[in-house]
């Protein structure tokens, strides 16, 4: 499709809203605000550089009892990206029936909301911006889960992008690792994706195999300040000359980069 249009996309992960969310001392309270913090400067950072998509790559929400609230903020954050959000589910939040995402209606807090609802995996479209998705949603009930297992191919020359929630793995690595994401998988489907958006990770890493460009976000936050090489948002564009990527400082307590 030689006159697809440029995009830019903002791609994040494991935000993990609503951690420590049982845990009621100030110390805790303060971490929470800050991940909450962390993650409306990645809508910002959207915002700012005139992003066409926001992707959320997994883990999300913490856990499955964060409160309302934390629901109601995650809304309204997303409500103020003024492009397109696409939301994978993850490990910490599944889409198992009854879970988190069943029972608030995120898509309706924020109408340019799509999340991957289909374990299976499927296609989400945008269709102005020349864009197809791929994503398999992550459910508890699958011990056995492989993010890339079953991805579909290349439809046309609009732009595809793979979401994927998982542990990437060199083959011959550490299988014994779960939601493996294997090296060959994603030379596999390098014929047929121009951006893999990977999630799972809190550091960043770009583990770009078989010529498709694959990268974790790493977390807007880390869990803990024990991880230093997480705070980061990728900033990803897409024009006649390839795919390019960089990344920007989200981390609340430093300057924006």
């Amino acid at each position: 499709m030689p006159d697809r249009r440029p995009l830019r996309v903002v791609h994040t992960s494991d935000v993990h809203l609503g951690a420590y969310s049982g845990h009621q001392e100030a110390a805790w309270a303060e971490r929470r605000g800050l991940m909450e913090a962390a993650f409306a400067r990645v809508i910002d950072l959207a915002n700012d550089q005139d992003a066409d998509v926001l992707l959320i790559v997994g883990d999300f929400f913490d856990n499955d009892r964060v409160p309302a609230s934390t629901v109601e903020y995650a809304g309204a954050q997303i409500a103020r990206f003024k492009g397109r959000t696409f939301l994978l589910p993850g490990n910490h939040d599944p889409m198992d029936p009854g879970r988190i995402y069943w029972r608030y209606d995120l898509e309706a807090m924020a109408p340019r909301l799509r999340i991957v609802r289909a374990h299976e995996g499927e296609h989400l479209f945008a269709e102005e911006l020349d864009l197809v998705l791929w994503g398999r949603a992550y459910v508890d009930t699958d011990w056995h889960f492989r993010p890339l297992a079953g991805i579909l191919p290349r439809l046309d020359g609009r732009w595809h992008i793979a979401l994927a929630h998982g542990h990437f793995v060199r083959d011959g690595g550490e299988m014994h690792r779960s939601l493996l994401i294997h090296e060959s998988e994603v030379e596999a489907a390098a014929p047929h994706y121009d951006y893999l958006a990977l999630g799972h990770w809190e550091p960043h890493a770009d583990v770009s195999s078989g010529g498709l460009t694959a990268v974790y976000s790493g977390a807007p936050l880390a869990l803990s300040d024990a991880n230093r090489k997480a705070g980061w948002a990728a900033l990803v564009d897409f024009d006649a000359q390839g795919v390019r990527w960089r990344l920007h400082r989200v981390d609340p307590r430093e300057p924006a980069t």
